[in-house]
């Protein structure tokens, strides 16, 4: 019997542990915590009100850039978007009015992104050993050499 009190206190102390938890957890986890995961759900709204946004897909950069989209439409590259290569067309484009030069990557490190050999990617997926397949060493522009961004075929 002696023990009995014991193991009480001990479920007391626990109870009472747990109960404070879960009352703290309450008032200082936000309502919106989990929503899109292990994030505050109430951050994406205000953060869209905080910064405008910068990434407007490739329907923002057709209207004056026809040509470029055309070859992109026909190309081997009509799933990409244009902001993978060019960045946010934030920093070329505000409200309508152009705003700087857009930057643009040349790097063949760019290309090799997706298109470098790994064999886990499907094998009908354009892949190359950049070793073997450039005969010049590997610098900015290699690939532009022979190859158009927007329809890769060369």
């Amino acid at each position: 019997m002696e023990h009995s009190r014991h193991v009480f206190r001990i479920a007391l102390v626990l109870v009472v542990a747990i109960s404070a938890f879960v009352l703290l957890r309450t008032l200082f986890v936000p309502r919106t915590y989990g929503d899109y995961g292990p994030y505050r759900g109430g951050n994406v709204v205000e953060q869209a009100h905080v910064r405008e946004p910068r990434h407007a897909g490739s329907d923002g950069c057709t209207s004056c850039h026809a040509k470029q989209a055309a070859d992109r439409k026909t190309g081997g590259h009509k799933a990409v978007s244009c902001e993978v290569c060019h960045g946010p067309s934030g920093i070329h484009v505000q409200a309508g009015a152009v705003k700087g030069k857009m930057p643009v990557d040349r790097s063949y490190q760019l290309c090799a992104r997706c298109h470098r050999k790994i064999e886990g990617r499907p094998e009908k997926f354009p892949q190359v050993v950049l070793d073997q397949h450039v005969p010049a060493a590997l610098e900015t522009g290699v690939c532009l050499q022979c190859h158009n961004p927007h329809s890769p075929k060369p």
